[in-house]
Formats: C-alpha cells, sequence, structure tokens
C-alpha cells in the first residue's frame, strides 16, 4: 500500500484552470463585462461566530482580515472559473444551472470557512513563536531583490501570513518549509500542465509522423512521481512555469511536452493571457513576460497557500486519529470484520467469490474456502493466420471431436510468442520507457533507480530485458524485432527466470505422457479427459508461503510472483490479467473461463502456490501459474493484540497493510465529521449576494 496524502484536497487553483481549459461549449457568458465578473458575491467572516467561544482568538482573526491578511470575499469571477473547470460537467450531466451555481457557491464559501478556522486554530497554538507575525513578514520582505515581488507580496499580505502558519510560525529550516514548497510546487505544476494541453493544440504530434503498430499496456506506476515528491535543490523549489518567454533550462525539473518549440509554448502561453484580460485580471502596466510577477500569480497563491493550511490541519487530525488507534482497537476490528466474513461466506459461498474479485491492500479476506485461489495467465496466442485456418475447420464440419483437437494440436506447434515491449520504445521521451545496460533494454529505469522521486513498481522485477533487437535511425525512430519463441522454448525461458529471480530456487517439470489423449471411455462412452490438455506442469519450490508476508518484497514468492508478473507483461496478449491486484480468481465450482483453463486453474491451485500448467485452448497456449491459495478458514493466525502488531512497520506485510488501512479510514472520517461540523456551526457567517449572481441561475 502506497502511504499517500489523506488530505490531498482539490486544491484553490479554479482560475488556472478554467481560464486555460474549460471554456469551450460555454460561450454564454460574456467576458468582456469585468466590472460584473469583479462583483463580490458572498463574503465569509467567522470571528464574530468564533468570539462567542474564544474571544482573543477572534480578535486576533479580526485583526488579520482589517490588514487585508485573511479574505473574506468570493468574486463572480471565482464562480465562473470553477463551473468552467468543474461545473460544466454536472450541467453536462442532468442538473440544472441553478442546482450548480448554488453548490459551487457553497463549495466556495465552505473552503472560505474551513481557512479560516484553520487560521484561527493555528492563530490559537502561537504561543511559542521564535519570531511574531509581524517581524516575520518584515523579515521576508528584506529578502526580496526583486522590485516587482516586493510590491505584489506588499499588495497580497495573505501570502506571507499563510507561509507564517505553514512553516511552524516562520521557521526556515527545510522540513518546515516543506509545506510551503509542496503548495507552490502544486500551483506551478498545473499551471504547466494546463499550458501543456493548450499547448497540445499547436505541437505537431510527433515531428517524424511516427505512429506505433500497436500499444502495450504499462504495469501501475511506471514513472510515476510520488504525491509528496517536491524538486527540491540548494533548499528552494527546482520548478517554474514554463511560458515560453522564459528559458526551458531555467524551469528546473518541469519537463516540456512532446514536439514542444518556444513558439508553440508562446502560443499556448498567450492564450492564457488572452483569458485573463478578458476577466479583468491583466492590471494595466503588469508585464506578462513572466508570470510569477503577476498580480493574478499572487491570487492564485494565496488561495493555494489558504488551501495547503487547512491541510496542515487536516494533518493533524490524522495524527490524533493515528494516535488513538491502539494495537488493541485494531486487533479488535480484525476479529469484528473476520467473524462478520465467516459467517457470511459459511451461509453463502458466491459471497466469497464475489469477495475474491475486490480484495485490494484496502479489502481484505480474513477469512477463506477451501479449493479458491488465484492464478496469473500467460498467453501466447495464435497468429492471425491461424486462428482464421482453425476457425475454417470449425466451421466446415470435417473435423469433429477428437480429431478437432488433434487439428488444433498441429497448429499448436507452430505458435510463437515474442516480445511484445516494442511500443515501449518510443522516441518521445514521454512514452519511451526503455533504458541501456550492458548491451540490453530494460524498462523503467526511474522506478528502480530513483526512489526519491518515483513510485517502486510493485510485483515487477525488473530484471528481463528485452528479447530481441531494438535499433534507433538518424532520425530517432526506433525499429524492434522481437525474437520468436516456440512453447518449448518459452518453457524453457518462463522456469529459468521464475527460478533465478526467487533467489535460484529449485523447482520441478514434467511433460505428461497423456498429453494429446483427450477422451476416455467411462461406462462405455467417450468423456472428454482434460488431463490431457496438460502439455507441461511443474512446481517451483518456494518455502513456507505466508499470508501474513504475501506483500513483502524480500520473500521468495513474491520474488518468484514478480518474475511471472513480468513475463506477464513482455509476452501475454491475455490483457485481462496485467495490473490486477492478485491475478484472475479461481473458484472450486463451474466458472466462465474456457474447460481447458479451468481445469488447469483449478489444478494448480489445488497443488498450491508456485506450481504452474501449461495448456492449450482455441486462444492457444496458456501458462498458468498460481499466485495464492485459500486453505479453508482463517487466512491469518493472529491470537492476539501483539501478535497483529509484531509486524506493523515492516512494508508489504498484512499487518502494515491493515493497519495503514484502519489508519486511512479513521482519519478520513474523523475529519470529515470535523469538517461538517465546521461548516454547521458557522453557517451564520457566510454572506450570499444573491442578486449578484442571479444571471448566472437564470441560464436555462
Amino acid at each position: 500500500m502506497k502511504k499517500k496524502h489523506l488530505w490531498k484536497k482539490t486544491a484553490a487553483l479554479v482560475l488556472a484552470l478554467g481560464l486555460t481549459l474549460g471554456a469551450t461549449g460555454c460561450d454564454f457568458f460574456v467576458t468582456d463585462n469585468v466590472r460584473d465578473l469583479e462583483q463580490v458575491v458572498a463574503t465569509v467572516d467567522i470571528s464574530n461566530e468564533l468570539a462567542k467561544e474564544k474571544k482573543d482568538v477572534a480578535d486576533k482573526l479580526d485583526d488579520l482580515i482589517a490588514d487585508g491578511a485573511l479574505s473574506t470575499d468570493i468574486y463572480k469571477r471565482e464562480l465562473v472559473s470553477i463551473f468552467l473547470s468543474t461545473g460544466y460537467s454536472y450541467v453536462q450531466n442532468g442538473y440544472s444551472y441553478k442546482e450548480v451555481f448554488n453548490m459551487l457557491v457553497d463549495t466556495l464559501t465552505g473552503r472560505k470557512v474551513l481557512a479560516q478556522y484553520a487560521v484561527a486554530h493555528f492563530v490559537e497554538k502561537d504561543n511559542t513563536a521564535a519570531i511574531s507575525l509581524e517581524d516575520y513578514k518584515a523579515q521576508e520582505l528584506a529578502k526580496v531583490t526583486n522590485p516587482k515581488e516586493k510590491e505584489l507580496l506588499k499588495s497580497h499580505p495573505e501570502v506571507l501570513t499563510m507561509k507564517y502558519y505553514l512553516t511552524d510560525f516562520g521557521k526556515t529550516d527545510e522540513e518546515s518549509l516543506k509545506a510551503y514548497y509542496e503548495a507552490e510546487y502544486g500551483l506551478k505544476r498545473s499551471m504547466n500542465t494546463s499550458l501543456d494541453s493548450s499547448e497540445a493544440n499547436y505541437v505537431k504530434a510527433h515531428e517524424h509522423n511516427h505512429e506505433h503498430d500497436d500499444t502495450r499496456v504499462t504495469p501501475t506506476d511506471a514513472n510515476t512521481e510520488k504525491e509528496d515528491y517536491i524538486p527540491l535543490k540548494d533548499g528552494k523549489l527546482n520548478y517554474d512555469v514554463y511560458t515560453g518567454r522564459n528559458l526551458l533550462e531555467d524551469c528546473g525539473e518541469y519537463e516540456k511536452v512532446a514536439g514542444s518549440t518556444k513558439s508553440t509554448r508562446m502560443k499556448a502561453y498567450n492564450v492564457f493571457l488572452s483569458n485573463l484580460q478578458s476577466y479583468g485580471l491583466i492590471k494595466e502596466g503588469e508585464n506578462a513576460a513572466k508570470i510569477t510577477e503577476l498580480d493574478y500569480y499572487y491570487e492564485e497563491l494565496s488561495s493555494t497557500l489558504s488551501q495547503a493550511l487547512v491541510n496542515k490541519y487536516y494533518k493533524e487530525l490524522q495524527d490524533e486519529a493515528e494516535g488513538s488507534l491502539t494495537k488493541e482497537k485494531v486487533f479488535a476490528e480484525y476479529e469484528t470484520l473476520r467473524s462478520a466474513q465467516e459467517a457470511a461466506y459459511k451461509a453463502d459461498y458466491t459471497a466469497f467469490e464475489t469477495a475474491m474479485n475486490s480484495v485490494s491492500d484496502t479489502s481484505f479476506l480474513l477469512y477463506g474456502l477451501d479449493g479458491y485461489g488465484y492464478v496469473y495467465n500467460i498467453l501466447l496466442p495464435f497468429s492471425q493466420e491461424q486462428t482464421q485456418d482453425y476457425k475454417a475447420v470449425q466451421t466446415d464440419g470435417k473435423y469433429k471431436d477428437n480429431a478437432l483437437y488433434k487439428y488444433r494440436e498441429g497448429l499448436l506447434k507452430n505458435v510463437q510468442g515474442k516480445d511484445l515491449r516494442g511500443a515501449w520504445f518510443c522516441e518521445d521521451e514521454h512514452e519511451h520507457y526503455a533504458y541501456e545496460k550492458d548491451g540490453k533494454y530494460y524498462f523503467f529505469e526511474d522506478n528502480f533507480t530513483n526512489n526519491d522521486k518515483y513510485e517502486k513498481i510493485g510485483l515487477y522485477a525488473g530484471n528481463y530485458a528485452y528479447n530481441g533487437t531494438a535499433t534507433q535511425d538518424e532520425e530517432d525512430e526506433w525499429t524492434c524485432t522481437p525474437n520468436k519463441l516456440g512453447i518449448d522454448e518459452f518453457i524453457d525461458e518462463f522456469v529459468s527466470y521464475v527460478s533465478t529471480t526467487a533467489e535460484n530456487t529449485t523447482y520441478t517439470m514434467e511433460k505428461p505422457t497423456t498429453y494429446g489423449t483427450y477422451y476416455k471411455k467411462v461406462n462405455g462412452k467417450d468423456e472428454i479427459d482434460y488431463n490431457g490438455f496438460v502439455y507441461a506442469e511443474g512446481k517451483f519450490d518456494l518455502g513456507t508461503v505466508a499470508a501474513e508476508n504475501y506483500f513483502n518484497a524480500d520473500t521468495k514468492a513474491y520474488k518468484a510472483l514478480s518474475a511471472v508478473n513480468e513475463l506477464m507483461f513482455a509476452y501475454s496478449t491475455d490483457t485481462g490479467c496485467l495490473n490486477t491486484y492478485m491475478g484472475y480468481a479461481v473458484n472450486a465450482h463451474k466458472t466462465s473461463f474456457v474447460s481447458e483453463f479451468e481445469y488447469a486453474a483449478q489444478k494448480v491451485v489445488n497443488e498450491g502456490v508456485g506450481s504452474f500448467a501449461v495448456v492449450p485452448s482455441d486462444y492457444g497456449w496458456h501458462i498458468i501459474y498460481c499466485s495464492y491459495v485459500f486453505d479453508g478458514g482463517d487466512v491469518y493466525s493472529f491470537a492476539n493484540a501483539d501478535e497483529l502488531a509484531a509486524d506493523r512497520e515492516t512494508e508489504g506485510t498484512f499487518s502494515y497493510l491493515f493497519y495503514e488501512a484502519l489508519k486511512a479510514t479513521s482519519a478520513t472520517t474523523q475529519a470529515s465529521a470535523q469538517e461538517s461540523k465546521i461548516i454547521k456551526e458557522y453557517k451564520n457567517s457566510v454572506t450570499r449576494y444573491v442578486e449578484r449572481y442571479q444571471d448566472l441561475l437564470d441560464i436555462e
């Protein structure tokens, strides 16, 4: 389970998104009426209500509002913008404009209430600050050498106010500054994303007009940046908005879109500026060459920092919720869930089958039924010509029963698997996943070498080189030629890679002499003998496979499964098994799988984790690997709270996943309840000027 930020709320970046992306299809807005858009449609001031309980805090809040260091107004342009970026989709789904705009006003006022409450919360704590807010602002302004930026900070005092509380009352160490840089990074990244999307209209997709003949799904989290990553350099944010009017190399870790040029970026930025102009957000005399020197940018930064402070408050609630989650409470929750599952699954096995398909690192099976499990499937398919040949034979009726299977058997001898990851080679660096090492090509280097920035790819070994040749021409286009493997060659490749990856584990394998004998006599009648379809079978010796350590990367079982999963991504044309949690769920009854697959899948499940079988079907060859089995009864064997808590800090163990899931649920529940409580308590602090946005309510 990835550790996520539980309080990653939608940032207050509605204006940037609305002005760059959302205006299509909404030409009923009169965007040149700047005075209309500058109207205040609602105000929020919680200080009067707060004074009933905490007068000293309310007085400080009042002072901040009076100094302009804490905003109270919501403008009509904000309402229009959030409609363009998110609200219009509700209209397209059947809501009336009146319903949507009223909902959006509630959203904006709710955000403002929460922002002011968060400030009040930290104002109340501000009794041990090393530096006062006033001194902090003076200190920060003294650091700014750019006269324009200094002027903008003075005219937007809320920015430094929020930064003060975000940094634990003005601390300057890297850890304290993290929340501020995270918010700034989120704002700038959102702006770049918006400009990237707009720029796509001007970029000629690929300079060489190259298109892949096929595509290939990538593993979950491939080239995915961590949610909590912040690009820092020398203690400062190493990231900026690229507008085309500045230098790309000055934008830190921002990566331009494929085909981007200075000209295409400037076109996108000019459209952005034009929209700002239409909304009256470019002030007279402003230099638009640098987006961070626009008044608009500081409006957005102020709003984003306000949301970040709310997130900081939520993080405190999360910490409180986690602190109250004792090992005794966790064990009680475990016991309650286990007992409920036992009662439900014993009464109705179909309930267990349904649960098998929804298992995840936040949804657990604590009680299982015997004969059930999961398998991975690598499908080496018939070629198009072989498929057409076989369908023709099936249709003309010349071959039936055993003769038909024998005909298919002949076709299967010529099935050739090939590495399908040629689609992961591309001259577009954003779609190019290959890297060279020791004369071979591997994939997803960042995920395996830079875990400070990128997520790890779970259940993916990463050591299986592209099986073929890949060359790049003078125009940067890739030509990939995969090696072709018959079934025997692939089986050798399969057992070799899995065995090596799982610490050179031993395995047994045989090719049953019964293969090709598809019928047997039963009471004088011919019946299909599915054992005759098993071309090869075996098992890797993975030692004790404990459910408690299923996702523990240090175990043999995990390493073997990671190798099989990687081979699936390389060779299998059965994409339904890719990026599943544990593979296909296999039950002990009749399934919807084709008969040969069903028989082999149930066979390997009965033989345990690490077992595999190779069987044919009308689709080609299936290499089926058992990834997990239920033995019936309790999946785990925790007798008390101490046993359950023992491995809670070891990533990948059940204890770790269960604790993380409960913490997330507990924290989310507590925060949601607190949010609703705050908004309800301070509803009288909101004043709406409906007449100023009545035209929006009356659009229909």
